[in-house]
């Protein structure tokens, strides 16, 4: 098993994801610790470039998500199965963990506690009062079930941007 010797916050996260990758392109891409935007799109690319080989087309949400489609623009019954053993070998030779850690670097470059921004960015948002707390808020998510609309807007924004370093408001 390939090693490959980092620090900082992301450090781990990145040596497991090197050791665990299938490919010697997903590991040139974290080997130094990184995942630029320029590698992440590349990733993308591929993925794209994989899918359209077997006549499929992929869109992205850059708000979480992504839309799979057919080339021919139908979509017969078992679209679903005959599709999805595709993009899972299309992002398991071309994605791997560069998504993950591209969009967790980004949204938390520190790697801050988790329930700590979350519940932070809540309470900048009027979404829980001042009472609500990281251990409440551990307890709501590992449930699902939150004193809030968790689709709302404002909800929506906290889970995927808690530090607001990079959606627009």
């Amino acid at each position: 098993m390939q090693t490959i010797s980092l620090d900082g916050p992301w450090a781990s996260d990145f040596q497991k994801a090197f050791a665990d990758a299938k490919t010697e392109w997903e590991r040139d891409v974290l080997r130094d610790g990184v995942v630029t935007a320029a590698e992440y799109e590349q990733s993308r690319a591929h993925v794209r470039s994989c899918l359209g080989d077997a006549g499929y087309t992929i869109s992205w949400d850059e708000q979480g998500g992504f839309a799979l489609g057919a080339k021919s623009g139908t979509y017969p019954d078992d679209f679903f199965e005959r599709s999805d053993p595709v993009l899972r070998q299309c992002e398991s030779r071309w994605a791997g963990s560069i998504p993950f850690l591209f969009e967790q670097v980004r949204r938390n470059p520190a790697k801050k506690d988790e329930a700590t921004i979350q519940v932070a960015c809540l309470k900048a948002a009027g979404l829980v009062d001042e009472t609500y707390s990281k251990q409440r808020w551990s307890r709501d998510n590992e449930k699902g079930d939150f004193p809030f609309d968790p689709t709302s807007e404002s909800a929506r924004q906290c889970s995927l941007d808690p530090l607001s370093l990079w959606l627009a408001k």
